[in-house]
C-alpha cells in the first residue's frame, strides 16, 4: 500500500463506484437469523437507487476527469483511458450475508487503486452506516485531496 496519493490525478481519470442491487438470498420464514439477514439485503437495495444519484450529483465536484461505473463492469474502462478506482471491499456486499459481531460496527476502508500497476492508496474509511451517503463520500475523498496538494477551492 501507497501512502499518499498518486501526483497525476490532474491527468487522469477515476472511476467511482456505484452500489448495485444484489440477489435477496435469505428467507425471513427459516429464523430469526435469516429474517435479519433478510432485512439487510432488502434495505440494501431499497436504498441504492436513491444513493446512486446522490452519488452522480456529488461527483460533479470532482475537479478532474471521472466517471460513474459499476464492481463489475469498470475493469474494461481501462481500455478506455481511465487509470483508477476508487474501490472498497463493500462493493462485493459479503457484508451484507452475515450477521455482526454483537456491538460491532463494519468499517470499510477505501482505496484508490491504479489499474495499471495494482498500486493501491489507502484513501479513507467510512462504517457500514455510512457507506450510502454520497456526500460524505466525497466530502472525505476531497478533503484527502486537499491534504495532498490538491485544489484548495475543491
Amino acid at each position: 500500500m501507497a501512502e499518499g496519493l498518486p501526483d497525476d490525478l490532474k491527468t487522469e481519470k477515476v472511476i467511482f463506484l456505484a452500489h448495485q442491487a444484489i440477489e435477496i438470498t435469505f428467507n425471513p420464514e427459516n429464523s430469526k437469523a435469516e429474517e435479519y439477514l433478510h432485512l439487510r439485503q432488502v434495505n440494501h437495495n431499497e436504498v441504492i437507487e436513491e444513493a446512486n444519484e446522490e452519488l452522480e450529483k456529488y461527483a460533479k465536484r470532482y475537479p478532474f476527469g471521472y466517471i460513474i461505473s459499476n464492481n463489475s463492469e469498470y475493469k474494461e474502462l481501462v481500455l478506455n483511458g481511465y487509470k483508477y478506482v476508487l474501490e472498497s471491499k463493500v462493493y462485493d456486499y459479503d457484508h451484507l450475508n452475515r450477521h455482526p459481531e454483537e456491538d460491532e460496527l463494519i468499517v470499510f476502508e477505501y482505496f484508490l487503486i491504479d489499474l495499471y500497476n495494482g498500486k493501491a492508496y489507502k484513501v479513507f474509511e467510512l462504517d457500514e452506516m455510512k457507506v450510502y451517503d454520497a456526500k460524505l463520500f466525497i466530502r472525505k475523498f476531497s478533503k484527502v485531496l486537499k491534504k495532498n496538494g490538491y485544489r484548495e477551492d475543491f
